[in-house]
Parts: C-alpha cells; sequence; structure tokens
C-alpha cells in the first residue's frame, strides 16, 4: 500500500484488498484512506540512514577479527547524509573479549601514584604501610671476646715498646754509649777529703769494667774486671757505684749495681777484692 503524493494519503492498489468475495459484474472502486500527517524531514532521515547502513554493511566484510578480539563499531547518527563527515566521539569503539581470553590476561598492579590519589577516600596511601624492619645483626660472644684479646695484646707490645724506648732515651741521656758512670770517694788509697779517688764504670760491650785514680792520679790507675752480661740488649745496662763499710772494718767497700744485682768488692791493703768464700757481709 504506497503512499500516494497526489491525493496525500495511502490506497490499496490490486492484490492488496482484503479478502472478500467480489461480486461477478461489480465495479472496484479505490478506497482511501484516512489523512495523517508525517514529519517529512524525519523521514527523509530514517531513508538516508537506512542507505547509509546498507551500504556500510556491503563494503566491509562479514567478520574482523583482530588477534581473537570482535570490533564493533559505532558512528553518530548526526552524520546524516552518510558521507564521514562528522568524526566519531571517543569511546564509541568498543572491544569485546571472549571469555577464555579473559581468563588469561595477567592481573596488573595499580601504580604507587594511585595510593596517593585517593587520599581521604578510603584508599591506603603509602603512609599507612608499615615500615619493614631491617633485620637485627647478631655477633656472636666469642668473637667480641677474641676482638677484645686482640685489642689488649696490641695494646701490651705498644706500651711495652712505648716503655723501652722511654727507658733507653734516658739512658742515653745520663750515661751515654757505652754506659759510663762516674764518681769520686774517700776510700784511703793515697787520697784525702780535698783530693778524692776517682772511679769509672763501664759496660764495655756488656762486659763490667771498673776503673780507679787513687788521689785522681792516672799514673796509679787500676782496672777491676767485674763480670761479664749475656742477652739482648745487656749493652745499654748502665752500672752504678756506692761506697759503704759491709765488714765493719772502718773502710769503704765498693757496691755495684747493675739493673736489681749488687756485687761487693772489699776494700783490703789499698785496692779492692772479691768476697771470700763463707765471708759475711751487711749490704
Amino acid at each position: 500500500m504506497p503512499y500516494n503524493p497526489t491525493k496525500r494519503g495511502y490506497s490499496y492498489v490490486d492484490g492488496e484488498l482484503p479478502n472478500s468475495q467480489r461480486q461477478p459484474g461489480t465495479t472496484r472502486t479505490a478506497q482511501v484512506l484516512p489523512r495523517k500527517n508525517y514529519d517529512t524531514a524525519e523521514l527523509a532521515r530514517q531513508a538516508r540512514h537506512q542507505a547509509r547502513e546498507e551500504a556500510r554493511q556491503r563494503n566491509r566484510p562479514e567478520t574482523h577479527t583482530n588477534a581473537g578480539i570482535h570490533v564493533d563499531e559505532e558512528y553518530d547518527d548526526s552524520d546524516i547524509d552518510g558521507n564521514g563527515d562528522v568524526w566519531p566521539s571517543q569511546g564509541n569503539v568498543r572491544f569485546q573479549f571472549h571469555p577464555d581470553q579473559v581468563q588469561n590476561i595477567p592481573h596488573i598492579p595499580p601504580r604507587s601514584s594511585a595510593y596517593q590519589q585517593e587520599q581521604g577516600r578510603g584508599v591506603k596511601n603509602t603512609e599507612d604501610i608499615p615500615a619493614v624492619k631491617p633485620e637485627r645483626f647478631h655477633v656472636h660472644w666469642l668473637v667480641i671476646f677474641s676482638l677484645g684479646m686482640l685489642v689488649m695484646i696490641a695494646l701490651w707490645a705498644g706500651g711495652s715498646y712505648v716503655t723501652s724506648w722511654w727507658t733507653n732515651h734516658q739512658n742515653d741521656s745520663a750515661y751515654g754509649m757505652p754506659r759510663t758512670y762516674q764518681t769520686d770517694a774517700n776510700v784511703g788509697h793515697n787520697d784525702s777529703s780535698t783530693n778524692k779517688t776517682h772511679f769509672i764504670a763501664l759496660n764495655l760491650n756488656r762486659h763490667i769494667i771498673i776503673i780507679e785514680l787513687p788521689g785522681g792520679d792516672s799514673s796509679k790507675a787500676k782496672i777491676y774486671s767485674v763480670t761479664t752480661l749475656y742477652g739482648d740488649g745487656q749493652d745499654l745496662t748502665p752500672v752504678t757505684l756506692t761506697f759503704k763499710d759491709v765488714n765493719g772494718d772502718g773502710l769503704l767497700d765498693m757496691e755495684i749495681h747493675i739493673q736489681d744485682q749488687t756485687i761487693v768488692l772489699i776494700n783490703d791493703n789499698g785496692g779492692f777484692r772479691p768476697l771470700k768464700p763463707g765471708e759475711h757481709v751487711s749490704l
């Protein structure tokens, strides 16, 4: 039943009349339908839209896939003439995933900055995450004990070296090299209180030697070889002299001091002699 623009309405044509028995010899008349108002602009838009869709369906393949993903494109209805001048807005391209492919998509964690952007919305930020405390390093007590022992040994060795160096430095200043000690005493060997006997004690290459100059006269010099020292560094040991009556005979006897050792020479017959066996003295 087409539209008749001359009569501004629709009318039936042959074959479109209702099924009714037509009387023989009767004349068929056109039946005019009631008039109805239509929006011509809307009808034209619908017709152009339908033509555009049919042309698009013919021009594109039946199935368009991209790596198993079906893509359906939707265009804005404002392109009423179908020439494609109107650009589709963002979001009109939709992707549909197969259920099997959706299950294989890996989970991508959110960026750390996303926590900061969601502050105040009940979302955890980086400040709310508890800090991981580093594991405390434990040292075995044997390690500490060993280190303490090494430190003590180093201190002892250093202290011994410093003490030995300081002692030798003072002995060098007082006794020189070789170690020499000099003193005067009135021992009754051609001397007097104003002209005393001069004594020199030497440590000459570990040999202890005493030189006596009676009354200061070098022509009457006497030399006493006392002893020999043994051991490393003994050539640096100083020797000193003192005079004391150790046997009670009224004469000053000689006492030779070597470190913590004392050797006595008895004043006898104008000279000095070693102790005799069984002879007692009082130091």
